[in-house]
């Protein structure tokens, strides 16, 4: 007998470690997961959000761009090309949020104006190079970035030819991709809440899975005569001069790919109702929550 019940007591304590170490691993792997996913997340918004308004060269303030049939015109910001970043409160889409394909579910919204990427001269596309890739349709943007003396740097948005030596320019000129990038929560096909990403270029697609809210705090240049230094950070609501804003502070509620990972479900801090304030909200099930945060420097704005 009590070899039987020193047994029973071994056989206890084995299952109970087991069942404890089982659960840190699956603990360990989900933040890991969480914090990969926020991670590549917030790399991406940072790149475009730094090159908000860039024209290579110039930016969307200094070379106010032509826009050459067939572009439409919403592809530039209004009323003024100096706007590069404009964002939404919940219940507010910011150009480019769709409200088909996927439309969106929670949180913030933001859209960001300008050039990506690396350029090449007009003269080099003439020869027959194409590195990046540009295809019919892309909305490429032709800058001239040394014209005469005492002369601003100009561009124009022109939608690529079939040939692309057909652009209109200079060989100087240089050339590179304009796109809009609207980024906002949506319901992924396995019914999961997912950042997406829609481009004017490449149509809608899912960055990451499991952000279930986005919040953005914007540092805006309150000053008489701007220095380019955000004075105060404000919901997209409270903006009245998106010309002014030099920064934009991203949260990215992340939720855990598995449940029932708490032994209660908990309680964690995001600005719900957009007062700029977080609210404590308690979770509906299990699931491990966390943000993670990041400031950003619009570059075309702090130069």
């Amino acid at each position: 007998m009590v070899a039987i019940t020193l047994g029973f007591v071994v056989v206890a304590a084995v299952g109970y470690l087991y069942l404890g170490s089982r659960q840190s691993f699956r603990n360990t792997e989900n933040m890991a997961r969480m914090q990969e996913s926020a991670r590549y997340a917030l790399d991406i918004m940072a790149r475009d959000l730094r090159m908000a308004g860039s024209f290579g060269c110039t930016s969307l303030v200094e070379a106010a761009p032509t826009i050459a049939v067939p572009v439409p015109a919403s592809l530039v910001p209004s009323p003024t090309n100096a706007i590069a970043v404009v964002g939404g409160d919940a219940g507010t889409d910011p150009p480019g949020v769709p409200a088909a394909t996927v439309p969106r579910v929670a949180g913030d919204a933001i859209s960001v104006w300008g050039a990506q990427g690396s350029s090449l001269t007009l003269a080099s596309i003439t020869a027959g190079a194409n590195p990046y890739a540009y295809k019919t349709n892309d909305i490429l943007a032709v800058v001239t970035c040394r014209p005469a003396a005492d002369v601003a740097p100009s561009a124009i948005l022109h939608t690529a030819p079939a040939a692309l030596d057909a652009l209109p320019g200079a060989p100087a000129d240089e050339v590179m991709k304009f796109d809009r990038f609207a980024y906002y929560i949506g319901t992924n096909p396995a019914g999961v809440r997912a950042l997406y990403r829609n481009s004017i270029n490449d149509g809608v697609a899912e960055l990451v899975e499991g952000v279930e809210d986005m919040q953005i705090m914007y540092g805006v240049d309150t000053t008489a005569t701007p220095d380019r230094i955000a004075d105060v950070y404000q919901t997209a609501g409270a903006v009245a001069d998106w010309t002014r804003v030099v920064s934009a502070r991203i949260s990215l509620l992340m939720a855990s790919p598995d449940d029932n990972l708490n032994t209660a479900p908990q309680t964690y801090r995001i600005d719900t109702d957009d007062d700029g304030t977080p609210d404590a909200v308690v979770a509906a099930d299990r699931r491990i929550y966390q943000t993670f945060s990041t400031t950003v420097g619009i570059r075309n704005r702090l130069q």
